[in-house]
């Protein structure tokens, strides 16, 4: 079997947002070689919504869950589509036997690595079948314009808006920045732009991001205010967004925003912003990065770990100065 006789695709990836974020480059390159090729995408609700109505993709398929009873009933439906080729990005043991069911001609599974880029090593997945296609520079998501326009609304922006993701993924630690030096960074910011300083994340970030509204009429909350899809639009209106190593930080660089991520404990050489226009700001200490679950270094009774004391405010506004020239 060659690319000639690929008509239609088949891609999967179930996990977080960032993860099919880092993915949209696999089927953007594929499209841009092979105009015709159909392409669907298949994943779970919430990561989905950032590639519904999505111009180089054909379809996507939402999964309910990754239940064994889940994927037969979705293998069901697909297997009515004849795909040609299916790029599995979830590596497991149910994802083969799903794949089985699917009964396709051909499959080619993602083998992760740390040696590359989340975005370049979900793209050579293509590339083991497409040696053709070529990676671009910065990662894109298509903002949808209804979305656009509710948060356009909403924001009535008015000058320099500087977006801060406060909230992280609470199963790692050396992912979390310290809840004072956000602080000291927005009075930062007050201090040295005319700007508004807007808080995004959802219900679960609120605790953690709302006591900043204390300090300024200039900050306000969208925290848990707005659906994926117009999260989405929100940051694509920002001039600048800082965030930690999570969904909206990835989000941000591919809708053509400049963004600053705090990086702990996580190699920033495989899940750091990527592109032209956007830097990451992290420890030197020789332990980083470790990529542990759980900090060895930090007390019993600490919250935040010492590679993450380390980036201090001064380094992240230094840091927003070539983005804002001003």
């Amino acid at each position: 079997m060659t690319h000639k006789d690929i008509k239609k695709i088949l891609i999967l990836r179930f996990g977080a947002i960032g993860d099919v974020v880092h993915s949209t480059e696999l089927f953007r390159s594929i499209k841009r070689k092979y105009p015709d090729v159909l392409i669907h995408y298949a994943s779970f609700k919430t990561p989905s919504m950032n590639i519904q109505g999505d111009p180089d993709l054909d379809r996507v398929w939402v999964a309910e869950g990754k239940t064994y009873k889940q994927l037969y009933k979705l293998a069901k439906e697909l297997g009515k589509e004849k795909f040609d080729l299916f790029l599995n990005l979830q590596p497991g043991i149910r994802t083969r036997i799903f794949a089985l069911m699917l009964g396709m001609p051909r499959t080619i599974t993602y083998k992760k690595t740390f040696k590359l880029h989340a975005v370049e090593n979900f793209w050579q997945t293509g590339k083991k079948f497409f040696k053709d296609i070529e990676l671009a520079k910065n990662i894109k998501l298509h903002i949808n314009e209804e979305a656009k326009s509710r948060v356009s609304e909403i924001l009535d922006k008015k000058g320099m808006v500087i977006g801060f993701n406060m909230g992280v993924s609470p199963t790692r630690q050396g992912r979390r920045w310290p809840q004072d030096y956000w602080r000291e960074l927005a009075l930062m910011f007050l201090d040295k732009y005319d700007c508004q300083i807007i808080l995004t994340g959802s219900e679960a970030d609120r605790e953690f991001s709302d006591p900043l509204l204390r300090l300024s009429s200039r900050i306000r909350s969208f925290c848990a205010k707005t659906s994926i899809a117009e999260n989405t639009a929100l940051l694509s209106l920002c001039d600048l967004v800082i965030s930690g190593d999570t969904g909206p930080l990835h989000i941000a660089t591919a809708v053509g925003v400049p963004a600053i991520g705090l990086f702990g404990a996580a190699p920033v050489s495989r899940t750091g912003p990527y592109g032209e226009n956007c830097v990451a700001v992290f420890s030197d200490r020789a332990c980083v990065p470790c990529n542990r679950r759980k900090c060895k270094y930090m007390q019993e009774s600490g919250i935040y770990t010492p590679c993450m004391l380390d980036v201090e405010p001064a380094q992240v506004l230094e840091a927003a100065k070539r983005f804002l020239a001003i």
